[in-house]
C-alpha cells in the first residue's frame, strides 16, 4: 500500500467520534458483532474530565450484561449506597443502589482497552470533521487533522514508534504518531457514530445539528484532590451534594484515596469571583459543610455551559449519542449511565444499516428509539436541576421526601432501572 493509498482510502464500517463512555462502549460493541470499527479521540489518552464518576446501578448492570464488571473492579472503585443532600444545614440522606466511583481517567482508558482487544482501532490526538453530504453516498467522510504527524495505516496497525505492541506495552490497534507523513487525512465509514460531548465539535461543518446552550446554562467545574483526616465529615460510600443558590458541589472519594468534585455552577457568579475556588468554597459554606482539605491546593477546570440539546440527532449514516444529543444537569451518575444506555440501544440500528444498507427510516428510528430510552430518564433530571435553579424549593421537596420515603425510593428505582426496551447484543 503506498503512503497516498494509506492516506486517501482508509474505509471503515463504523466510525466512532469521541472515546468517553458513550463512544469506548458502542466501539467494544461493535467491534464484537464483527463490525470493522474506528475509534477517533482528539485529546491524548489518558486524560481527565471534568465530571461526576458515579456509576449508579443502571450503569453496572449494563457494564455486568456486557461481561465488563470483573475489569471495573480491578481499577479498585470505591463502593457507593447513599446520597446526602445539604442545604442551608438541612441534610436529607437518600439510599441508593450499590454502585461505584471512579475516576474518569481510568474508566474510559479502560474502556479504550477493551475496545481495541475487540478489534476496534484506536486513534487519539486527532480532530474529526465530518463532511456534508453532496449526494447520498454509500459512507460518510470524516476529515482528520493530527496534532502530531501521521502515517495513517491502520490496516497495518502502524504505531507511534513503528515497533511491536508487545514490545512497546501498547494495546492492539492503537494507531500512534510518526516522524513522517502527514497533519491531514481522511476516512470513510458506512455509519458515523458521534459521541464527541456537548456541542459536538466534529459536527461544526454541519448547522442543521447545532447544539446551543440554553439561557442561563451553568458552567460545570470539577477537580480531583486528595482525601485528608481532616475530611471525615463525608461518610464512607457517601455521595455528598452540598446546594446554593448560586449553584452545587457533588462530591465522592474514588481510587487511591483521592476526591472527585464536579459542580455546576451560575456563570454570573463565576464572573463576580476572583476564582472558581472561591465559587466553590461559597457553595459549601451557604450548604453548611466544611470545605474539603484539599481543595485549595487542586486544580479547577471548567467546562462550556452544560444545558444544551440537539437540533436533530440522527441524519444520512450519521447517529448522536452520549452528551452529543444534549445534556441535562445530572445528580449522580445519571450521564453515565445514559451514555452506556445508548451505546447498547444503538448496535441493533448499526448493524442493521452495515449490513442491509442505510435507509432515511433508520434515523427515524433511531430518534424514537433514543427518545424512548433515555428521554424519560432526563425528564426527570431536568425536574431535579430546576429544583436546585430554585434552592426555595429544596425545603418543601427535603420535606416531602422524607414524609414519604417510599416515593423517594421509586424515584431512585426508575433512575437505576434498566430499560425494557433496550436491545442488548
Amino acid at each position: 500500500m503506498s503512503q497516498s493509498d494509506s492516506v486517501d482510502s482508509q474505509h471503515f464500517e463504523v466510525a466512532v467520534i469521541g472515546a468517553g463512555i458513550a463512544g469506548s462502549m458502542s466501539a467494544i460493541l461493535c467491534s464484537r458483532v464483527g463490525l470493522r470499527t474506528i475509534l477517533l479521540e482528539r485529546h491524548r489518552f489518558p486524560r481527565d474530565k471534568v465530571c461526576g464518576c458515579c456509576i449508579n446501578g443502571r450503569a453496572m448492570q449494563i457494564l455486568t450484561r456486557a461481561g465488563l464488571e470483573s475489569g471495573l473492579r480491578q481499577l479498585q472503585p470505591t463502593t457507593t449506597s447513599s446520597l446526602a443532600i445539604q442545604y442551608r444545614g438541612r441534610r436529607l440522606n437518600v439510599a441508593m443502589p450499590a454502585g461505584f466511583a471512579v475516576s474518569r481517567r481510568s474508566m474510559d482508558q479502560w474502556l479504550v482497552e477493551e475496545a481495541t482487544q475487540s478489534g476496534c482501532k484506536f486513534l487519539d490526538e486527532v480532530t474529526a470533521s465530518v463532511q456534508p453530504l453532496s449526494s447520498e453516498p454509500d459512507e460518510r467522510e470524516i476529515q482528520l487533522r493530527f496534532t502530531h504527524p501521521r502515517d495513517f495505516r491502520p490496516d497495518q496497525g502502524q504505531h507511534r514508534s513503528g515497533i511491536d505492541d508487545s514490545s512497546a506495552g501498547i494495546a492492539p490497534g492503537v494507531i500512534q504518531p510518526s516522524s513522517t507523513s502527514s497533519t491531514n487525512a481522511s476516512l470513510f465509514a458506512k455509519v458515523v457514530l458521534v459521541c464527541d460531548g456537548l456541542g459536538h465539535p466534529s459536527l461544526h461543518l454541519l448547522p442543521s445539528f447545532s447544539a446551543d446552550p440554553q439561557a442561563g446554562s451553568r458552567i460545570g467545574l470539577g477537580a480531583t484532590f486528595p482525601r485528608t483526616a481532616a475530611d471525615d465529615w463525608i461518610q464512607p460510600g457517601e455521595v455528598l451534594m452540598a446546594v446554593a443558590s448560586t449553584g452545587y458541589a457533588g462530591v465522592v472519594e474514588i481510587e487511591n484515596n483521592q476526591w472527585n468534585l464536579a459542580a455546576a455552577v451560575d456563570p454570573t457568579s463565576l464572573n463576580r469571583s476572583n476564582t472558581p475556588l472561591d465559587v466553590l468554597e461559597n457553595i459549601f459554606r451557604l450548604a453548611g459543610v466544611p470545605i474539603p482539605q484539599e481543595l485549595a491546593n487542586a486544580t479547577i477546570k471548567g467546562t462550556i455551559p452544560l444545558t444544551r440539546s440537539a437540533r436533530q440527532i440522527a441524519d444520512h449514516r450519521l447517529l448522536l449519542l452520549g452528551d452529543s444529543t444534549g445534556y441535562v444537569e445530572p445528580f449522580t451518575g445519571e450521564g453515565m449511565a445514559w451514555a452506556l444506555t445508548a451505546a447498547a440501544a444503538v448496535i441493533p440500528t448499526v448493524v442493521s444499516a452495515v449490513r442491509d444498507g442505510w435507509s432515511d427510516e433508520i434515523a427515524n428510528q433511531w430518534q424514537t428509539k433514543f427518545k424512548d430510552i433515555v428521554g424519560s430518564q432526563k425528564k426527570i433530571c431536568r425536574f431535579l436541576s430546576v429544583s436546585l435553579r430554585h434552592p426555595w424549593l429544596l425545603p418543601p421537596i427535603l420535606t416531602a421526601c422524607q414524609f414519604f420515603p417510599s416515593l423517594t425510593q421509586q424515584l431512585v428505582s426508575r433512575i437505576n432501572r434498566v430499560p425494557e426496551a433496550l436491545d442488548f447484543i
